[in-house]
């Protein structure tokens, strides 16, 4: 199995605000800049063999800032935010989080996806990275919903409090290993 490290985007207008933007193209803050910057300087003596990174540009702008052995970024949209359906706009207080955490339902009553929906996506990549990197070590960059799902899926976490206090920070690394 694959030696993961997960990290978070760097930090965007959106977070400072609470407003949920699902897939745009904002661009990292200088404090996201820096927290990039940041992770690259932790994780500077891993030898990577490979990089994957959200098709956001967030998340391109952090795996590029971080990549320092000048790796190919492999992108891929099984690594996007959440789709946020009509909830785009809105803050993280005004959504109903028993309906985006959901593990039966498909999508939310206002068409976002669902944490159901994002484990399916999510664990057909890790289910590809495992086994293509057998004994490796891959860096993916990634939003803090897929960052929830690398974390159940790898730690086989069920318990539902648990899963709603998840939170993953913009510059927060986690490291999966499975035995």
């Amino acid at each position: 199995m694959a030696e993961l490290y997960v990290v978070r985007h760097g930090r965007v207008p959106s977070n400072d605000s609470g407003i949920i933007v699902g897939r745009n193209n904002e661009e990292l803050t200088s404090i996201g800049i820096k927290q990039a910057e940041s992770v690259r300087d932790k994780l500077k003596t891993i030898k990577f063999s490979a990089i994957y990174s959200s098709n956001v540009r967030r998340a391109i702008q952090t795996a590029n800032i971080i990549n320092t052995q000048g790796l190919e970024i492999i992108t891929d949209s099984r690594l996007a935010e959440r789709e946020p359906g009509l909830s785009l706009g809105k803050t993280r207080k005004e959504i109903n989080k028993s309906e985006w955490n959901s593990l039966t339902l498909d999508q939310t009553s206002e068409g976002a996806e669902t944490l159901k929906t994002g484990l399916i996506r999510t664990k057909s990549i890790l289910d590809e990275i495992h086994n293509l990197y057998k004994e490796k070590k891959v860096l993916i960059v990634t939003h803090n919903f897929i960052c929830k799902c690398i974390w159940m899926l790898e730690n086989n976490i069920t318990n539902e409090e648990e899963i709603n206090s998840f939170f993953q920070e913009n510059d927060e690394i986690r490291k999966y290993i499975k035995k």
